[in-house]
């Protein structure tokens, strides 16, 4: 023992053993440390005035050989336990933490050094030995080059290692939280928090202030299915095995950009590039980390300290910010340049390009993980139906026709689709998904903003409802066999190879109001399955040159994400009769319509426009319609077969209604019928009343004030004995 040091020499039985874990490792090699502490402080002393004597005479003494002697000894018998550990494959914290930062034995005493008050708090009280005064307790640089330092040049060495800039600073060791004023030796400092955990108890997870954005991934992890880009994971593999095996790359990181929109499946990809080589990644969210580390300096240190530890492919997921002004961009800039600090694979993982913020260079190769083709996206829907119990008519290739999903979104669209059905059965895990089921959660993975220019309509009519000239019903059932067999048409019999763009189809509905435009319309929506919105088109047009089009574009956009019906109302206000360009006013005219024109050919759903006066429009633009389908005024019959269906079948209707009077005396269209029959109901309402004639007169005699119209006595016929009634209190 040397001044309260207990000092002993480790058992020669032990000499050639293996280490049993690391405390059995750290114990040691304090041990090795207490010989060091006491060596300094007999030298301390022995240089004292006081003691008489030189700095010879005090090496020269006996209980400094003995100190000297315990030091080899100890060094000894670390070098043959190392080896034998090495042998038998047993991992240890603190040679594992040497091995991969590729730390010099002298950095790994400094560590040491550090470590040993988280062990032991006997060694505050030896450091305030070598360093006497206020704070003596604390670490500093001065007393570790002190204690691991037998010369000058060491010392040096020590105070080099520790420079605020240098690999111990940055990945082991932190400033006190308080540190004191003065020169840098002076200045207290620790091991950080995460260094000791890990040195101590190897098997520990990440650090709780990490969890939030980061997670472990092993290569014998469950994988997903790699769903398309196939060729593009065999390149990777090539592409980073041979970049791998360069000399030159061995001191810097290969940065790998993935970028795709999201769901698409880079993560995937990289998880089995992971697989292949049989490394763990570190995945990280960027954006998390930004929100939840108010210094992403130290934070991306903390990950790449963390990625080395593991021995992790470092993954950075979401690392471009959607928006461009977001200052998270700035951020991702400095990441790329701090990169260099990293080794091994890094991959940036993006829903646009990086390449465009690199502007050092740092990226490596720079990959896109394309949408699925038809062919990739079936597949995918068929492979991730496989867990669940789905009904045997589903149309696969009808829902990759009509969902231009990614992998991720399919996948949320079968546990929605699932919850639904159980909702609808009301047993969990009995009910059947059905189509329906698929369609309502497929429309409920798209995110898009055509409510903002447009109102959805809510499809109730079906075929039976429309009462239309049968030629024009077949027209429109053709229109619909359009989309429900475009699968087939472009992709199995190769039509999608002749067309450039735009698998979608456009209709033109000509007649006048009231005859059953928005009615066909809800109808195709309906029978197909599809979203459909009315955009009033004389709410779109602009008067300002270039804001028509900038509308009519934010509409189409949007629309591509929904494939839904758009039904453009008022057509009449855009489409007139093109001229020839007389003034600037005429050819922005003609540049809108030529604009749309353009957008419906490309657009992948159902364009519908509708106009009262076909007459108007231009030959040029009607040879661009897939379908006009005109909607003339009802006959006679035709009326009274919409009076007898207008009628839902819960209303109390009086037995002697005259459908075919109704029909022949009130020469309306379908949408005026409505009206009049709407009215009727509340009237017979609010009398207690069966809706009779009385009450149909009554709403018809309320529709000819819309246009200061008149009921005669001779409309009425032989119901002429209301006329009185009809206008009493007129």
């Amino acid at each position: 023992m040397h001044k309260g040091i207990p000092l002993t020499m480790p058992s020669s039985l032990t000499a050639s053993l293996a280490y049993r874990d690391d405390w059995d490792y750290v114990a040691e090699r304090l041990g090795w440390l207490d010989y060091r502490i006491a060596m300094r402080l007999h030298i301390q002393e022995t240089l004292e005035p006081s003691s008489g004597g030189s700095d010879r005479s005090a090496f020269e003494t006996k209980a400094l050989q003995e100190l000297l002697d315990g030091i080899e000894q100890y060094e000894r018998r670390w070098t043959a336990r190392m080896e034998e550990s090495t042998k038998r494959g047993h991992r240890l914290s603190l040679p594992h933490l040497v091995n991969v930062f590729g730390l010099s034995p002298l950095e790994e005493k400094i560590i040491l050094v550090c470590l040993a008050p988280e062990c032991d708090r006997k060694y505050e009280s030896l450091f305030e030995l070598l360093q006497p005064g206020p704070g003596g307790k604390q670490l500093t640089p001065d007393v570790i080059a002190t204690i691991v330092s037998d010369d000058a040049e060491e010392r040096r060495e020590v105070i080099r290692a520790l420079r605020p800039d240098g690999m111990l600073r940055r990945f082991f060791v932190k400033a006190a939280s308080s540190p004191r004023t003065g020169t840098l030796l002076a200045q207290p400092i620790s091991l950080d928090e995460r260094v000791v955990r890990f040195v101590l108890d190897a098997e520990v997870g990440l650090p709780a202030t990490m969890a939030d954005y980061t997670m472990h991934a092993r290569p014998a992890d469950v994988l997903e299915p790699l769903l398309g880009n196939q060729d593009v994971q065999t390149k990777l593999r090539r592409w980073l095995t041979n970049r791998s095996v360069r000399t030159e790359a061995a001191a810097a990181p290969i940065i790998l950009s993935l970028w795709g929109e999201k769901g698409v499946g880079k993560k995937t990809h990289v998880r089995y590039l992971a697989r292949y080589f049989d490394e763990p990644l570190l995945i990280v969210d960027m954006v998390k980390l930004l929100r939840s580390e108010s210094n992403a300096e130290n934070a991306l240190q903390n990950v790449f300290r963390e990625a080395t530890i593991s021995q992790s492919i470092l993954v950075l997921d979401r690392f471009r910010p959607e928006d461009g002004d977001n200052p998270a961009i700035v951020n991702a800039e400095l990441t790329l340049d701090k990169l260099s600090e990293m080794t091994g694979i890094v991959v940036l993982l993006s829903d646009r390009p990086c390449r465009t913020i690199d502007r050092r260079n740092r990226i490596d190769l720079e990959i896109e993980i394309a949408p699925l083709q038809d062919e990739e996206r079936t597949a995918a829907w068929r492979t991730l139906a496989e867990p669940y119990e789905v009904a045997p008519e589903l149309d696969w290739e009808a829902l990759a026709a009509r969902f231009l999903f990614t992998p991720g979104q399919i996948a949320q669209t079968f546990k929605s689709a699932a919850s639904l059905s159980e909702w609808k059965w009301g047993v969990e895990g009995t009910a059947q998904i059905g189509w329906t089921d698929m369609i309502e959660a497929g429309y409920g993975q798209l995110n898009h903003g055509l409510a903002a220019k447009s109102k959805r309509l809510s499809p109730k009519n079906r075929w039976d409802d429309l009462v239309l000239p049968e030629a024009q019903k077949e027209k429109l059932r053709h229109a619909c066999n359009h989309i429900q067999y475009k699968h087939t048409v472009y992709g199995n019999w190769g039509f999608n190879k002749k067309l450039s763009y735009g698998t979608g189809i456009s209709l033109l509905f000509s007649g006048p109001p009231g005859t059953g435009k928005t009615m066909a319309s809800e109808i195709v929506a309906k029978e197909l399955d599809m979203e459909i919105y009315k955009i009033d088109l004389s709410q779109i047009i602009s008067k300002y040159i270039g804001e028509t089009e900038k509308n009519l574009s934010e509409i189409f956009d949007e629309a591509q994400k929904s494939y839904a019906v758009l039904f453009f109302d008022e057509a009449d206000a855009l489409f007139g009769k093109r001229s020839e360009v007389k003034d600037s006013h005429d050819k922005n005219a003609n540049t809108e319509v030529a604009y749309l024109l353009q957008k419906m050919e490309e657009y992948r759903g159902i364009s519908i426009l509708a106009t009262n006066y076909l007459q108007n429009m231009d030959e040029a633009f009607l040879r661009r319609i897939n379908y006009v389908i005109r909607f003339p005024f009802p006959d006679e019959k035709q009326r009274e077969e919409i009076w007898k269906h207008i009628y839902p079948v819960q209303t109390p209707l009086d037995p002697d209604i005259d459908y075919p009077f109704l029909a022949r005396k009130l020469q309306l269209a379908g949408g005026s019928i409505k009206n009049i029959a709407l009215t009727s109901a509340f009237l017979a309402s609010g009398g207690r009343e069966r809706v009779g004639m009385k009450h149909i007169f009554k709403a018809y005699q309320y529709e000819l004030d819309k246009t200061n119209r008149a009921l005669t006595r001779g409309e009425l016929g032989e119901y002429d004995y209301l006329y009185e009634e009809l206008n009493d209190g007129q």
